[in-house]
């Protein structure tokens, strides 16, 4: 299948293209003007594989938790294409993806995204299966989660972050990071087309973005 696929839950933003078994990603750093870069970044990597919109079967992105401004930016991008080109657009959670590849460990993944304010996005799975719903929460209450007896795998956008700091606040857990982190557009390709031989429904016109968190502008105006 021919697709593009958008990773921007986090600083750092994947964008890719598939056609067939052929891929091209790009990784874009949050302070690399984001919004000025990702529809020519779009462009580019549909040139590398010789395809244009108008060839896409599907569009699949995160669709949160994450940063406000990333995920909005990717929704105004591929629901511009959506809309324009009439492509099937998949939204899958984003803790969901940065779990997928590691699915079939022995022991809990702890998939995660900095939050700020002292606290993290988080969902644990265990054999594939989420066990503990994405949250926007502090680590003791992951922690609270975990057992000694099972081998803990933190991954996602802040793995290494969340890792230390869990591993300071409970010194008995066993708690590790990957070496090394696949690109998350791989799983939303996989995850998309999960979806679509199960012939689940792509986005509707008015869907957007899964915030756990109200944004800043949202609570000002609660405070007035």
């Amino acid at each position: 299948m021919n697709a593009l696929a958008i990773d921007s839950a986090s600083r750092t933003m994947a964008i890719a293209a598939k056609k067939g078994d052929a891929a091209v990603t790009v990784i874009l750093d949050a302070a690399m003007k984001q919004s000025e870069k990702l529809l020519p970044i779009i462009d580019w990597v549909l040139s590398q594989l010789d395809l244009t919109v108008a060839n896409l079967d599907y569009a699949a992105l995160c669709k949160g938790p994450g940063t406000f401004t990333g995920l909005r930016l990717a929704f105004s991008a591929l629901k511009a294409l959506q809309l324009s080109h009439n492509i099937p657009l998949y939204a899958v959670p984003s803790l969901d993806v940065y779990a997928y590849p590691f699915s079939d460990i022995d022991g809990a993944v702890v998939s995660v995204i900095d939050a700020k304010k002292d606290q993290f996005f988080a969902s644990i799975y265990r054999n594939g299966i989420c066990c503990m719903p994405p949250a926007d929460t502090k680590i003791e209450a992951v922690a609270e989660q975990l057992n000694t007896e099972e081998r803990i795998l933190v991954v996602g956008a802040n793995a290494d972050t969340f890792a230390e700091i869990l591993r300071s606040f409970a010194p008995t857990l066993d708690v590790r990071c990957p070496k090394a982190h696949p690109a998350p557009t791989n799983a939303l390709f996989a995850l998309a087309e999960a979806m679509i031989e199960k012939k689940e429904p792509p986005l509707a016109d008015y869907d957007g973005p899964a915030y756990l968190r109200k944004s800043e502008a949202e609570i000002a105006l609660k405070q007035d």
